[in-house]
């Protein structure tokens, strides 16, 4: 048997997701979602909008998955015999968007709309580093904790300038940089259960850099009484975190989560929405 390097497509995009243990068990079970098999193509969905008990309401979403090559008269003459995959060029865009999404009861989280997009463009035949950004249409408007409005500055233009892994470790070891946009790496952030070390730096656990889209959290008017904004999160009194724009950055792929919540008393659970994820890399 002789192996044929080919590019293998990954992507995949969900609207929402979680699983509730108080005070009682709910599985968040969704009809729709996007992922790509290996050899690319499109996957997307419409979905309707729906509740779950009384603590999970959305009012619409809607992902999709594209993997293509991006030269259809270069793919067509490569099925031909002309030539080999490795002289193709492809692209993969996974999008989620949710709308009128709400979390908890008294208070209640509410975002009126939030939208993620990634774009992944294949590495080199050399095996290089794929370029994966977020795109310009991400963004999460109408957010409110107990009434109480949230503004969130995004800056998905810091990681469409770093848009592979080895550029996001070598900004990070700038200091001009980290005194910029040092929220955004998330410098200073420990780990639970772990001894912080002495000086700022990355998170970085098997490989994989834990950032931040999000440039800013301030609130519109008066606080929610007694939440604390903590860098990209919100921590609430009788609610729980909420994580706003997390990204997760490895070599060869990246996971983008508009939306994370970890749910306290009375309510005990954990759940997202608008997750996408992409990479794609050669094999053999």
């Amino acid at each position: 048997m002789e192996l044929t390097r080919r590019f293998v497509f990954r992507g995949n995009a969900s609207a929402i997701a979680g699983q509730i243990f108080r005070p009682k068990t709910i599985i968040v079970d969704v009809d729709g979602a996007s992922s790509l098999g290996v050899s690319g193509g499109r996957s997307q969905s419409q979905i309707k909008g729906r509740s779950f008990g009384d603590i999970i309401t959305f009012g619409s979403a809607f992902t999709l998955a594209e993997g293509l090559f991006d030269d259809e008269k270069k793919a067509r003459d490569v099925t031909n015999h002309k030539g080999s995959q490795l002289d193709l060029d492809s692209t993969t865009t996974v999008t989620s968007e949710v709308r009128e999404l709400s979390v908890g009861h008294a208070p209640v989280l509410t975002v009126k709309r939030a939208r993620a997009t990634l774009v992944s463009r294949k590495p080199d035949g050399s095996g290089g580093e794929p370029s994966i950004a977020p795109a310009r249409d991400t963004t999460i408007q109408g957010v409110a904790i107990g009434g109480h409005g949230l503004a969130i500055n995004l800056n998905v233009s810091l990681f469409q300038k770093y848009d592979t892994r080895s550029k996001v470790v070598a900004a990070a070891s700038d200091a001009k940089v980290m005194r910029s946009f040092g929220s955004q790496f998330v410098a200073g952030a420990t780990i639970a259960g772990v001894a912080p070390t002495s000086r700022d730096g990355l998170i970085v656990r098997y490989g994989v850099i834990y950032t931040t889209i999000v440039k800013e959290i301030r609130w519109e008017g008066k606080p929610f009484p007694g939440a604390k904004i903590d860098g990209h999160s919100v921590i609430v009194p009788e609610f729980g975190t909420v994580y706003f724009g997390e990204l997760f950055v490895a070599s060869a792929e990246r996971r983008l989560t508009m939306v994370r919540f970890e749910l306290g008393s009375p309510i005990g659970g954990y759940g997202d929405s608008v997750d996408v994820e992409s990479n794609g890399s050669w094999y053999p």
